[in-house]
């Protein structure tokens, strides 16, 4: 995978992210499940146990972002490599959060609909944190009755986020194959024989940044990439 796809690669599974967390403030119970998550033509196995979520990315094979909510940490691991970087979760002061304590919520019931075989109760909502209710963000969701209202589907409007491409707007997020109870602790956890390393570049395979530097000087300098 060339460096250029990566970029790409990255902040769009990011935003995706960010539509998972903003949409589980919208979320009734259970909180502990295994599913598929569908958003912009991507498919990312997950899942979530109360304040930890779990999620594949499917643009780069082989790579998952683990969230610890209560631990305020994300950690991103490489199956392939063996090898794990963690950090702090990142601000998200523009963006709401699942577990922010002063997040309200107003929704209203607008209908009832069948989303993939799953009878749902339609609702139009509005939410947004306590200290900031002129940030108001607005979704329509859908509660499947047969899965003690698990929020199968959010339609969402994200304002621009400068911190990643794309003007914002309208999304769709969807979940298939849910089992509710089915995430364990252990899919929350790094496994015994994974290395810490010290960048996220060196989980995705592209080493560390003083390996690049190094190699860029050994490089013949018909090779060697112009400087920025």
């Amino acid at each position: 995978m060339s460096k250029v796809g990566i970029r790409y690669q990255v902040p769009v599974f990011f935003m995706a992210a960010i539509l998972f967390a903003g949409s589980s403030v919208l979320a009734a119970p259970p909180d502990n499940y295994t599913a598929t998550m569908v958003s912009s033509g991507m498919e990312m196995p997950m899942a979530r146990m109360g304040a930890r979520s779990r999620v594949e990315n499917p643009g780069m094979k082989d790579v998952v972002t683990i969230s610890l909510g209560d631990m305020k940490k994300t950690i991103m691991m490489n199956k392939v490599t063996k090898t794990y970087y963690e950090q702090p979760i990142q601000d998200r002061e523009n963006t709401p959060n699942a577990y922010d304590p002063d997040m309200v919520l107003e929704k209203k019931k607008v209908g009832a609909e069948t989303i993939d075989g799953h009878p749902c109760i339609k609702y139009d909502a509005v939410f947004y944190r306590k200290n900031t209710p002129e940030e108001k963000y607005k979704a329509t969701l859908w509660e499947a009755q047969d899965l003690k209202d698990f929020n199968i589907q959010t339609e969402m409007t994200l304002p621009p986020n400068p911190k990643y491409p794309g003007p914002g707007g309208k999304m769709v997020m969807k979940f298939k194959d849910i089992k509710l109870g089915a995430a364990k602790a252990s899919l929350f956890e790094v496994p015994g024989d994974y290395t810490k390393v010290n960048s996220v570049q060196e989980v995705m395979g592209l080493g560390s940044m003083e390996n690049m530097v190094e190699m860029m000087k050994k490089a013949p300098k018909g090779q060697r990439p112009p400087r920025p």
